[in-house]
């Protein structure tokens, strides 16, 4: 028995396999409301025939289909990823063009398993063991009502009730990871051997989730909190900050150690780049930021106002000596602080550079610091950088860190 809700709509991806047309005779014997997605890639001479009785027998049965024709050059490069894009983005489509209320997937417990295997060859870090039986691909559910089904059953299932399928021939061939796992590996399992494999993806996922509830505790990006966990949980703290950043960042163990030197390191200010983000340590904490970003801007008042902007706000209607602003400095410029920049302090002049140093201000404020410049081009203020500084709300200027 499914057990899914007889309220919904569902659309169920179909490749005309044993799983998926299992799936489907299930979903008409219980009753539910659904449609068939369908993508014919053309990569194989049977494919065009398959997509006919596909579309014959959803007529038979008065069940709807969508189906996407492939007709484009999709080469040996990644192809297995390649057609999986196209497959999840026009299922996904249809969901939201057509008011389904979720998409139903026609996994197994061999594929469960078969994953669980890969992920473990290739060593990666992931969020779950194996296939959830419920997930989200953008805003849209994922069902997958079948893992607790062996193939070897679906496949007597149809047979039994004299539902039509297809074999797809590359399935059978080892050109690929997984059907060098499902061959070599899980089809060879006894049942007691995919028992204690069921049990021990069951426990990966559990220590998962205590990794995680740890990490989440985590508030700041102080590196004494990061040197309390242990190299896989720290490899997952930081993966989970570079995706805040950059949706597909990954880290390899290497990484993770050489970054873990970096952090600990005698030297106050020192980075590291990972996958095109910036790992920045300053003293006692670290960022991280897109290696690539530029922090230079420039703003001009012309005259007494109002400035908010991403890096400063200022309110120069009133009083600006404290600004060391004066009525005869306007127009103004307020930049970022840049190379050679110098500023006079009474008698003499210093570079922002040292200043910056000598306040001890992070590395990653240094570039995006605001400076103020009077009409002669002469630095007028800096403002002063303090770790413990308290923003007030009647401050005619504001750095935005």
């Amino acid at each position: 028995m499914l057990n899914l809700e007889k309220n919904k709509k569902y659309l169920l991806a179909c490749s005309f396999g044993p799983d998926s047309m299992a799936l489907f005779d299930m979903l008409l014997k219980e009753g539910y409301r659904f449609a068939v997605a369908h993508v014919n890639y053309h990569l194989r001479s049977e494919s065009d025939d398959e997509e006919i009785e596909l579309r014959n027998y959803c007529l038979t049965h008065g069940v709807g289909i969508f189906v996407k024709s492939v007709r484009e050059n999709l080469g040996d490069n990644n192809l297995e990823a390649k057609c999986r894009d196209i497959r999840y983005n026009f299922f996904i489509d249809v969901v939201k063009q057509n008011g389904f209320d979720a998409l139903l997937v026609a996994h197994q417990e061999d594929d469960l398993i078969e994953t669980y295997l890969m992920q473990k060859r290739r060593k990666n870090l992931v969020n779950y063991f194996g296939i959830k039986e419920i997930s989200y691909f953008t805003d849209v559910e994922i069902i997958r009502p079948l893992l607790k089904y062996r193939k070897k059953e679906l496949l007597i299932y149809c047979r039994m009730f004299s539902v039509p399928y297809a074999i797809d021939k590359t399935n059978l061939e080892d050109h690929f990871l997984r059907n060098q796992i499902r061959h070599s590996v899980v089809e060879q399992m006894s049942v007691e051997e995919r028992k204690q494999i069921l049990q021990e993806i069951d426990s990966e996922n559990k220590n998962l989730a205590e990794i995680f509830d740890k990490i989440s505790k985590i508030n700041s990006n102080k590196i004494e909190d990061y040197n309390r966990l242990n190299d896989t949980e720290f490899l997952y703290a930081i993966v989970a900050l570079g995706r805040k950043i950059k949706a597909d960042f990954t880290i390899s163990k290497e990484q993770g150690e050489e970054l873990r030197k970096v952090l600990n390191s005698d030297k106050p200010n020192i980075s590291l780049t990972v996958d095109e983000l910036c790992f920045l340590k300053e003293y006692d904490s670290f960022t991280i930021k897109e290696d690539a970003a530029s922090c230079d801007y420039e703003y001009k008042l012309d005259a007494p106002g109002k400035l908010d902007t991403p890096y400063f706000s200022l309110d120069f209607n009133g009083d600006t000596s404290n600004r060391n602003v004066f009525p005869d400095d306007y127009p103004l410029t307020i930049r970022n602080a840049r190379p050679n920049d110098a500023y006079k302090i009474k008698d003499y002049e210093k570079e922002l550079r040292r200043l910056f140093i000598d306040w001890k201000m992070p590395v990653s404020l240094r570039n995006r610091w605001p400076i103020i410049i009077n009409k002669d081009g002469i630095i007028v203020y800096v403002p002063r950088y303090r770790k413990d500084f308290i923003v007030e709300e009647n401050m005619n200027f504001k750095v935005k860190i």
